[in-house]
């Protein structure tokens, strides 16, 4: 009885080790997302001069998941609610719960989404540039913490969870 029990204490700490590696995979994934979104929106907007809505409904069709979801969600409640920043920061908070994007990826999102709208065309485009390039050095970031930190992780839920198991045993 106690083999088994220190069978799924390593293997549970071992899976949340790999769980903490995935999410660290995931971070740059969705980074480029987000830019790849800016530079559809920043197309949409200057070349095709669609509305906020159509901007977003766009993005949504060409994005994957979980940044489909945001602009999706942003696209549909837009109809019914005008206030742009109040929904853009409702959103990347909802979208902070279901994504790999950390509190920085988020911030700089929120203060992009407080210039929506409040600009000219050229300014905006500005705004679109300077947001990306904030997002190019979390994106390096990104990558060099999976790089470093991915076999960490793993290693140490294996390893926290053989310890636990001797300690226990």
């Amino acid at each position: 009885m106690n083999w088994i029990g220190a069978i799924l204490l390593i293997t549970a700490t071992s899976l949340i080790g790999f769980e903490r590696a995935s999410r660290l995979k995931k971070r740059p994934e969705q980074l480029l997302q987000l830019k790849a979104a800016l530079q559809i929106m920043e197309a949409e907007m200057v070349y095709s001069q669609h509305s906020i809505v159509d901007v977003c409904f766009h993005i949504a069709n060409q994005m994957q998941a979980p940044i489909k979801q945001f602009y999706h969600s942003i696209a549909t409640q837009l109809s019914e609610n005008d206030n742009l920043a109040v929904l853009w920061a409702a959103e990347l908070d909802q979208l902070s719960h279901y994504s790999a994007l950390e509190s920085d990826e988020l911030n700089i999102m929120k203060q992009f989404g407080n210039t929506l709208g409040h600009f000219d065309l050229t300014q905006q485009q500005k705004q679109i540039q300077l947001t990306s390039v904030h997002l190019d050095r979390l994106l390096t970031e990104a990558q060099n913490d999976y790089s470093v930190f991915s076999k960490v992780y793993r290693g140490i839920g294996v390893l926290s969870g053989i310890l636990i198991a001797l300690i226990l045993i």
